[in-house]
């Protein structure tokens, strides 16, 4: 499931700071990474517009701004993180590529198909995306402060999602890592017939608080690869804030 992974990366967020986790992260999946840089167009829009302005950081001057001007710096910020990818990617041995659009890159995230998994980087305590329940396809969330990973726990809160368990165990068997099954404690009666089933009975626990902040307290060592749906109620309203790696299938 984690053969290819794609990232598309916003050349005007902060993400170009964290290259070395996504890069970690695929290397160490034996994955390969396609590299899609993502150019704001309503970003570069602005450049059309005759009031646009830019104040220098340095100087404190105002200067026109123009859409040639913002394509420029966008293209340098691409051609540093081009350089970066590419010395990181031969010390790990890591096969990339690279391209180049222009678009919003949620549309992107949520409407994509292919066997792609998608990676979206996370800023430290910032709130979980709203348009994550629309989720069309697998997204691999990865915190600001990623670790290798050395678990796997599955949120089941259904009897019904067999997909979730399966994905669960298969990426626990591709890592060699543990495979824990978080349930609700007041669903235990029925889940655990089909836990029984697929020999996961010792692998149960079983939690009273059904929350994001259980899940993460749930991984006492913080470097796992948390698996549940996008649809989840619970990551309403949630933060990024204890998130190692979060593995979302879409809603069923």
């Amino acid at each position: 499931m984690m053969q290819r992974l794609v990232w598309y990366l916003e050349l005007n967020g902060g993400e170009l700071e964290r290259l070395e986790a996504v890069v970690e992260f695929a290397a160490g999946q034996g994955a390969s990474l396609r590299t899609v840089f993502m150019e704001d167009e309503f970003l570069l829009r602005c450049g059309e517009l005759p009031c646009s302005r830019e104040i220098s950081l340095l100087t404190g001057r105002v200067r026109p701004l123009s859409t040639e001007q913002l394509a420029r710096q966008l293209r340098r910020r691409r051609e540093r993180a081009e350089q970066r990818l590419a010395t990181l990617a031969r010390q790990r041995q890591l096969e990339w590529s690279r391209e180049v659009t222009r678009g919003r890159r949620e549309q992107l995230l949520s409407a994509g198909s292919g066997d792609e998994l998608a990676v979206l980087m996370l800023a430290e305590g910032e709130p979980l995306p709203a348009w994550l329940g629309g989720l069309r396809r697998p997204l691999l969330l990865l915190g600001a402060r990623f670790r290798s990973l050395s678990q796997v726990l599955v949120a089941l809160d259904s009897p019904d999602d067999s997909e979730l368990l399966e994905q669960g165990q298969a990426l626990a068997g591709q890592g060699g890592w543990p495979l824990w099954v978080m349930v609700p404690a007041a669903k235990m009666d029925v889940l655990a017939p089909v836990l029984v089933q697929q020999g996961l009975s010792d692998a149960v626990l079983p939690l009273r608080r059904w929350s994001l902040a259980a899940w993460l307290a749930a991984a006492t060592d913080r470097a796992s690869l948390l698996l549940a749906r996008a649809g989840n109620p619970t990551l309403a309203g949630a933060t990024s804030t204890g998130i190692n790696a979060m593995l979302l299938l879409p809603a069923r």
